[in-house]
């Protein structure tokens, strides 16, 4: 008997700015095919997706699926592995918007508090607004993705306005009412380590922390990271590092050294040594090169076929 194929989850990464907490995927271009894709994917940011006409379905790991309409909108946590597929016969427009909402907490703008800990872990493993349901946060969630299209420099402090209302809003909603659990298999077991990485990659993370925030063996959690995302935890550590170090590389004038420590690699050899294996050319070429990809699973820019 022939095993079943092995699913094949990609992990799809957009890389923020400092100074402009979000990136919106918009224009007449963005219609979802009525084939469904054999491959679930993941982002490393809180997507809010805006449907503005037509119908279809969600998929999750696990083979969950979630009807849309045109006006819903979804929010999905960072490292949800899902895709979107539109009903037979039908190709439908949406918008999308990957969003650090801690991060624009940061920007001290406004002081709200942040209680409750990161707004994505909170949501679950998805939130379908209607207007019926959830007027208010579908109302900000429209609200934020039309200042986002704009794109304009000086539309950042209302963006972060609507950010912080959105945000508020939220840990108000979910806390008045229970989530779904997330199913406790395939990738979504290691969500959890998933986050902590992307939170404290500058930090020691050992494989015995990872694997206890996962309430799993060392043994069996390196088998099931290994098996959905196609490296070793440690190497995926790395990765993170080496994608924080381009952006700082990028968007600093920071002395190489000092990005090292920033990113958790305090030896300027090791950092250099295992930028070069990474990115395949040094930290100082990459700094004056503009045309260096960061890792090869970028961030779509343009719809899939």
């Amino acid at each position: 008997m022939s095993r079943p194929k092995k699913k094949i989850i990609e992990n799809r990464i957009y890389e923020l700015a400092p100074d402009k907490p979000y990136f919106c995927l918009s224009g007449d271009e963005w219609l979802i095919s009525d084939v469904l894709s054999d491959r679930l994917h993941f982002h490393n940011h809180l997507e809010i997706g805006y449907c503005f006409s037509d119908h279809g379905f969600l998929s999750f790991e696990g083979d969950k699926t979630i009807p849309f309409q045109a006006g819903d909108i979804f929010l999905i946590p960072r490292f949800i592995p899902h895709t979107t597929c539109s009903a037979r016969g039908c190709r439908s427009h949406w918008n999308y918007l990957y969003l650090d909402l801690d991060m624009v907490s940061r920007g001290q703008l406004l002081h709200i508090s942040d209680q409750g800990g990161r707004i994505s872990s909170l949501i679950g493993s998805y939130l379908r607004l209607t207007t019926e349901e959830y007027p208010r946060l579908h109302f900000l969630c429209k609200c934020l993705l039309e200042e986002a299209i704009r794109d304009q420099q000086e539309d950042l402090p209302l963006f972060t306005l609507y950010s912080h209302l959105l945000t508020e809003e939220l840990r108000r909603t979910l806390h008045a009412e229970t989530r779904s659990e997330v199913p406790s298999h395939g990738v979504f077991s290691l969500k959890h380590a998933l986050e902590y990485i992307d939170d404290h990659y500058m930090e020691p993370c050992s494989t015995e922390k990872l694997a206890s925030l996962c309430h799993l063996s060392e043994t069996h959690f390196r088998r099931l990271f290994l098996s959905s995302m196609h490296t070793t935890p440690l190497k995926y550590v790395l990765q993170v590092r080496i994608r924080q170090a381009c952006i700082l590389l990028k968007t600093t004038k920071k002395p190489v050294t000092t990005i090292g420590q920033m990113v958790g690699i305090n030896s300027i050899s090791s950092f250099n040594r295992n930028f070069q294996q990474v990115m395949g050319v040094s930290p100082q070429q990459y700094r004056s090169t503009s045309n260096q990809e960061i890792l090869s699973l970028k961030g779509w820019l343009l719809p899939e076929d």
